[in-house]
Order: C-alpha cells, then structure tokens, then sequence
C-alpha cells in the first residue's frame, strides 16, 4: 500500500509540473490490471509456484506481492498493457492434482481476484464466514440450519404439505420444505430426508426412479439442518475449514484453456461406481438390440467419462442386379464396433454448434446484426410477400391455414428464435410434397436457386405471434454465415473456429474429409424410405424421383441437407466425436474462450442464452432462445429433466443425439446414438431404436449421472492402517483396516476411495486387496496409498513379522513330500531332527533344541542326499531352519 502511495504521489508532483507548460499534449501511461490470487493447502506448504499471463497479448504478470494471510498463500499479479477487463489466465503448479491446468477469468475495472483450494478445480469468490453459534455438530459433521442460511446462500424457503405423490408419499400428506435458490427449487420430506430436484410432470410420469434421493440432514428445533458437504453438492458452491472456522465459497466463473481426463471421477466430486451404473444400463439397451450409443461428460474442466457402446452398424443393404435390396441384419462378426473416436450424425446439433457458434462469432466482431431483416442481405431482395408461391402441400387449406404477411419484417433474431413464421419441415427434396418449390441439387457451392426457392415459400403464421421450431430458420441462417464470411459453412466453422480449438473430427460430409465408412455410425436402414414405406414422387418425364434406398453411413441423413442443400446445410449436416463435442460445449461454459483463442463473447453467448417468448410476460416459462433450447425458471425442455439445474441449455437431435450445458453444476454432458439405425415397427413410422428403448429419450442417462454426484467432497487429509496380526508364519493371512480422515480429524468413507496396497518387503509379505499373505520369513513394512475426493494420501507404516515353528517346518516337509520334492532317506532324518528339537523346546531346554535344528540343517545339505530333495525346498527349509535358531537364541 506504501508503494502505491508514493506512484500516486509522483504522478500528482509530474501532473503539477507538466500543467505548467502550455500546450503540451500529455500521452497517458498505461493502466495496470491486476490479478490477486489466494490459494489455501491443506498442508499450509507454499513456494509460490504460480503464472499468469493476460490472453489477448500473452503478457506475462509481474510479482508485486508474495504473502501468506490466514486463508494461505496471496500473490499478485500486475499486467501492463492489458485492458481493465482483461482474460487473465493462471497456472497453480503448486496444485497438488491439477499442477497443469490453466485457467482464465475475467478482470473488471482493472482487477481480478480468485481464491482457490488445492485440488479443487473450481475457482471461488470471496470466503463467506459461518457464525459458529450456527453450526450444529452431529456425526463428526458440521450442519447449518436452511433458517440460518438465508443470507449466506442467496435462498429463500418456505414449509407445506407434498402437492403431488412425493417418493411414493400420497398428496397432501407429508411436510416438505421447499427452498428457492436462483432459478432452482428443492423440495425435502423433512421426515423421511428425501429430497427432490426441480421436480416436473415429466418426472413424475416417467423415469421415476432417478428423481428422488437421501439428502443428509436433518429436523431439530423446529429448524432443518444440511450437512456442509450437502450443501456444497446442493448448491454447487466450495466449503472450507481453517483453524476451527468454517467458510461458504460461492463459485466464479472461470474458462479452463484446455480440457482433460481426471485420473479418476471423485477428483470433481463424482461416484464411480454410481458413474458405472450408467455402463450397466446402457449396456443392457445394447444387449437387448439398441445399436449403438457414445456418452461423454465434463465437469470442472475435466472428463470424468468417455465410453462407447454398442455398435456403428448391425445392418445393411446389398445391391444386386443393379437394384438395393431390403437391409438385413448382418451376422454377428460384421457388426462394427463403437467406439470413443467414431462419429456421430449429430443431426440438429448442427444448428449449435455449426450455425449458432459462426453467428456468435460473428456477432462478436460486429459483423452480424440480429435485427437486420432477411430481404436487405444480397440476393435476398425477394424475401416477400409478393413473391411467394403456394404450391404443393404448402396451399390455403391443406398445409397452411390461411394466408400470412410479414415476410419482409423478418429479421436474423425472428429466426434464431424460431418465430420468424417460417415452415418447419418444407420438404424441399420430395415432390409429393413440395410442388413447384421441389429442389434437389449436390452442388453447396451454388446457392442461388435453393435462395429463390426459400424466398417463394410462404409462412405459416405471422412473425414474432408464435414459436415452432424450424429447420428453414436455420437453413436461412447458414447461408447468411455464408454470405457475411465469405465461405461455405463447412470451410468457415471447420477453419475459423473448429480449427482454432485444436478439433479435427468435426466436419461436414465426412468421406469427403478423409474419413471412412467404417468410423461413423450408420443411421437409417434403407435409405431415407421408412424401410420402403416412403417416396419422393414422380418426375415429370415418368422417373421417381431420387431417393437413397442404401443404409445410410457417413452420409448426412436429414432429406434437405443431403438432397437439397449438398451435405453442408445450417440446420443439419455435422458429424462428431464425443471429444470433440466436449471441446464444443465446454466453448459456451467458458464464454467462447478456448485453447489460448476467443471464438465469441461472453456477454454475446448470454445474450443467445437468454430467454425469449412472444409474450414478455410469459419468459419464465418459455425453452427458446437465440437457437438454444433452454430449461426456465418454471418450465424445462424436455430433455433437461431429471436433474439438470434450471439454468441449463443445449440441443436435441433427431438421430438420436443430445448435448446438455449446466452452468450451476460447470459440466457438459453429450450423448451420441444411431437410433435411428433399426427397423420401422408400426404404420405411424417409428423406429424401433427410439419406440422400445428408454435411452431414446435420455432421461435414465440424465438422471443417472446427476445421482452420481457425491454428496461429501471432504478432502482427505490423513488414512490409519492397522492388522488384525503382526505375526505370521509361511501362508497365513493377515486382514488390513483402513480409517481415512478429513482435517480436523474428522472420519471419512472410503468407500469410494482408489487405495493401492505395497509391502516394502514383497518376498516376505505380499499384499494384494486388503490382505498381507507371508512369503517367508523376515519382516516387511505394509502401507497404503489412498486417493478421495482429489486427494491422495499414503497412510502409516504396519510391521509384520514372518516367523516360522517346528509345526510350521512340519507341514512344508509334508506339502514337499506329497509334491515328490522330499523323499527317503533324507525324509525321515529331517523327521527325526525335527522331532528331538520339538521335545527339547517344550522341556525349555534350548540349547539342545538348537543342537537338533542344526543337525536338520547338516542333513539338508548332506552331498549324498541332492537327488532327494528339490533346490527350492532345500532352500526354504534351510531358511525357516536357520530363522528358527535366530527366534530361540
């Protein structure tokens, strides 16, 4: 503080002196953005070890303080040059688990500052402090009333009856407390501790088992109490203890330059085995028929589950005497195999993370406007009403209700809404459907007729009246990327931002890019037919029209964007891996910031975020925004049910695919199937891989995964070990009992706890899942390392002593003879000795007990006995002979 005082000192002496000279033009000098970085460790061991650099010029930070204060060690950061809302990035290679990772925040008016918690990923606001006269103590855990929390938490509450069956209890009949924390809400039986999240129809209709849960806490006093660590799983948000004081963290946002795997899930507050349930129920979808499926999940910045199942394809079409004949299932060892690098169809998923990322790009560097209308970009003059065609199914009476103008008052954000009046499906590629407005063309290069034609097709309702979901809103609005940059879709995303990010399995038209058949996942069996149920018309010359009757594999399979619009197209055409869409969806959490670049803003990514109704008075409710599909404070989008908190956005896609983004719990979730790759079951169409498994609809997924979520992420400070023997003979086991603790001495389950076993003498005692087993005699040193919630700790040294007796030495003599390796003469000798020994021992006459072993051991390694004993018994028996001498002298 002196120092900024004597800066601010000689600047007010320069400013004085300089005022003096007239006319004299003053250059400002350069303002100083800051980063403060707190960083607490468990173990209170501080070097220092922290970098930062600015991202927009790579400035590296100059130390201006290096102190330690009660929360632990503070540094500061200063950068010159930088902006006052600079990215700052920061690398705590002091971390004890995630020594690598970088990540950036945000400065505001010229400061930054974090606090941050060792092997914890997530980065924390200011420490609040618990009033310790709140805090209840019960089981070794400290709890805090909801009542007492209303301020600390940012929540409110409120007590009644259940207004629907709550876990099995009828209505009306148990006391639920309900708290409101921003746009979530919890319900709890305050009886029975079960808790339900954001609980919806939905959930109560279907998929029930994943709704309701344990919460820990409890009734007293009139007042409910939550653990800390519940709290911390509930809310999201850091708890903390130093020197018997206890603090609340709330999360800051931060962007983690790079992605990677945890060495294992507990690291960011998974269960593992909860996380394998999700393997055994998708497994068991597979194993009953469904095709094939891919899940990868993301949270903190770290890939707690990558795995594929299933298959790419099971079936296909054989094409003989120039004709393709019905798929068939193929045999078993030619189905191809999923794996974690196959791509998917991500069919509407396109529609984010092509369409909507270019078009945040581009707003962010003011090259897009959302309100410009659609008729005053080039080529679009005829985007009107005149101008419009009714042909087909799209006449008064059959597709369309009546006649509607708006037209020329569409604008960018109308269709990103999805309210800009247009058609959802027009059909484009089928003449039975399209009429005079049928296009079919392979040629994307070329996009002057397929303008003319959306320009002649009339709308459905009256802009900005209503919301339906389109596929031409985002056919339009691809092009439009096209024109405002310059390339083709697939060339800007795949080089301007794909690119960028380090992906290079994310494409459109994926055998153009090198790719094969044999690594994308095969969608619909016959060609777009419905298995032979569907056409596209007749030609005018008499010819059907063109339709693929092939099994579709690494081919887009939405009819517009094949047919139409030549594989490349903005509501569909991209193919991915589940990596890659990690890279993708954790782009928006990061707030467009990814691998040392910025795609697009953060405050442009919320303003696509947000909520958007025709009605402002019904926003709370509505799932739309600028292309995203969002949960609400009081509804959610199907798909976001069963766990996701009510910030939640992402997108669905009709092959069978699914991303979700949370921002309250910092995790990604997508989800890749080819269900659509199985039969058609019905006259309705439907396909046997979304009608008769429940992964179609992704809820179980969903909801699996938020179950996994640990509900204590104490850090482990210290583990105990202890046997139940010290000493053993040859063969015996020991048991091993492990206590873990938190700091403070608190117990902790270990439950789901990575241990590794190690003997320091494995030729004398091995270990192996919690057991010692003596080898041979000698002592060994039997310890444990112990990994829990990010935390790996190596637990005391346990001594065991491997000792040997007469009737120890007797039962190997007896295995050694039953083996052939002992035989006659030397057999009886050895019997003998052993047996003179035994008598003298237990007379207490020690001397000449020893005299006996010492002639067993004469006669072991008598020259004429060799071919009666083996090598390796000889040498055992010489061992436990000569150990048994040391024991008794």
């Amino acid at each position: 503080m002196k120092s900024k005082k004597k800066i601010i000192s000689m600047l007010t002496i320069l400013a004085m002196i300089l005022s003096l000279i007239p006319n004299t033009h003053i250059f400002a000098a350069s303002d100083i953005t800051k980063l403060i970085v707190h960083y607490h460790r468990f173990d209170n061991k501080y070097s220092g070890n922290i970098e930062a650099a600015a991202l927009n010029n790579n400035a590296v930070g100059t130390i201006s303080e290096k102190t330690t204060d009660e929360y632990g060690l503070k540094m500061t950061f200063n950068f010159s040059g930088s902006s006052s809302d600079a990215y700052i990035g920061f690398t705590v290679k002091d971390d004890s688990v995630f020594p690598k990772d970088k990540k950036y925040v945000r400065a505001k008016d010229g400061l930054a500052e974090v606090w941050l918690i060792d092997g914890d990923a997530r980065t924390y606001n200011s420490p609040q402090l618990i009033n310790s006269n709140l805090i209840v103590k019960k089981n070794n855990k400290s709890y805090i009333a909801v009542e007492d929390s209303t301020n600390l938490l940012n929540l409110t509450y409120k007590y009644g009856k259940n207004g629907y069956v709550f876990d099995g209890a009828a209505k009306g009949t148990v006391d639920i407390l309900t708290i409101y924390h921003d746009k979530d809400y919890f319900e709890i039986n305050v009886n029975s501790n079960r808790i339900g999240a954001n609980v919806t129809t939905n959930m109560l209709n279907y998929y029930t088992d994943v709704v309701f849960n344990d919460v820990d806490g409890f009734m007293q006093n009139n007042k409910y109490y939550l653990s800390l660590p519940y709290i911390e799983r509930l809310f999201q948000i850091g708890t903390l203890t130093i020197n018997s004081n206890s603090y609340l963290l709330n999360r800051q946002n931060s962007a983690y330059d790079q992605i990677s795997a945890a060495a294992v899930p507990e690291q960011v507050g998974f269960n593992s085995e909860k996380l394998n349930k999700i393997d055994d129920y998708i497994n068991k979808e597979v194993n009953e028929g469904f095709p094939g499926a891919a899940v990868i999940i993301v949270k903190d910045g770290k890939i707690v589950k990558n795995t594929a199942y299933g298959y790419l394809k099971k079936y296909d079409t054989a094409f003989v005497d120039g004709a393709y004949q019905p798929a068939q299932l193929l045999p078993q060892s030619q189905w191809e195999k999923a794996s974690v690098n196959s791509l998917w169809d991500l069919a509407s998923n396109t529609k984010m993370y092509a369409t909507n990322y270019a078009i945040q790009k581009l707003v962010s560097e003011g090259k897009l406007n959302l309100d410009q209308p659609i008729n005053t970009f080039p080529g679009w003059q005829n985007y009107k009403d005149s101008y419009v065609t009714y042909t087909g199914n799209w006449v008064i009476g059959k597709g369309l209700t009546k006649a509607v103008t708006g037209k020329e008052t569409v604008t960018v954000r109308d269709l990103l809404h999805h309210s800009g009046g247009n058609i959802p499906d027009p059909q484009y590629p089928n003449k039975n459907v399209a009429g005079d407005l049928w296009y079919q063309s392979s040629d994307f290069t070329n996009r002057a007729k397929i303008i003319d034609i959306i320009c002649k097709t009339p709308l459905q309702y009256q802009p900005r009246t209503s919301i339906s979901y389109s596929d031409l809103d985002f056919m339009i609005l691809g092009l439009l990327v096209e024109q405002v940059s310059g390339m083709s879709l697939d060339k800007y995303v795949e080089n301007e931002i794909y690119g960028k990010l380090g992906l290079s399995h994310t494409v459109f038209n994926p055998l153009q890019k090198g790719f094969s058949k044999s690594e994308i996942a095969a969608t619909e069996l016959n060609g777009n037919t419905r298995d032979g149920h569907i056409n596209f018309g007749i030609m005018e010359n008499g010819s059907p029209v063109n339709i693929r009757k092939y099994t579709l594999q690494g081919e887009v399979h939405d009819e517009k964007a094949w047919y139409t619009m030549g594989g490349v197209s903005g509501h569909a055409g991209l193919f991915s891996t589940t990596g890659d869409m990690a890279v993708l969806t954790q782009l928006m959490l990061n707030g467009g910031i990814y691998n040392g670049t910025q795609v697009f803003t953060k405050e442009v990514a919320d303003q696509f975020t947000a909520p958007y109704s025709v009605d402002p008075t019904k926003v709370d409710s509505s799932t739309y925004g600028l292309g995203w599909r969002l949960a609400s404070k009081s509804s959610s989008y199907w798909y976001f049910n069963w766990g996701p908190s009510r910030s939640t956005y992402g997108h669905q896609g009709w092959t069978g695919t699914l991303t979700i983004i949370d921002p309250v719990y910092n995790m990604t979730i997508t989800m890749l199937t080819n269900l659509r790759h199985s039969s058609i079951i019905n006259s309705n169409l439907d396909f046997d891989g979304y009608k008769n498994y429940s992964i179609g609809d992704f809820g179980p997924i969903t909801g699996l995964i938020y179950n996994a979520l640990m509900t204590d992420k104490t850090p482990l400070n210290s583990v105990k070990l202890s046997l139940d023997k010290a000493n053993l003979e040859r063969n015996q086991t020991a048991n091993i009992t492990l206590t873990g603790f938190g700091k403070g001495g608190t117990p902790l389950d270990l439950t789901n706890a990575v241990i590794n076993y190690n003997s320091s003498n494995p030729t004398t005692a091995s270990v192996e899942n919690g057991i010692v087993t003596a080898k041979n005699t000698g002592s060994a040193d039997i310890y444990a390392s112990v990994s829990l919630n990010g935390v790996t700790v190596d637990s005391n040294k346990a001594k065991v002593e491997v000792t040997t007796s007469i009737s120890s030495i007797r039962r190997l003599i007896d295995e050694y003879q039953k083996k052939g390796e002992l035989t006659s003469p030397l057999l009886p000798q050895l019997n003998n000795s052993l047996g003179q020994a035994e008598k003298f021992i237990n007379d207490k006459k020690q001397k000449q007990a020893v005299s006996h072993i010492e002639d067993f051991i004469k006669h072991l390694n008598n020259a004429p006995m060799e071919n009666n004993i083996s090598k390796a018994a000889k040498d055992i028996l010489n061992s436990d002979a000569k150990a048994l001498i040391k024991q008794w002298s």
